[in-house]
């Protein structure tokens, strides 16, 4: 039953470690779109 447990806290932390990654480069093609398209927007004004 303890081996279970190990396992399951080393599969949470794996899904954490991945899930915060994943949050992180969300963020960054977030900004980099927005960059982008007031990159865009900024030669027609």
């Amino acid at each position: 039953m303890e081996a279970m447990g190990i396992i399951g806290f080393i599969f949470g932390l794996a899904g954490l470690s991945y899930a915060t990654t994943a949050k992180r480069d969300i963020a960054e093609l977030k900004q980099e779109f927005e960059d982008f398209k007031a990159s865009i927007e900024s030669p027609d004004k």
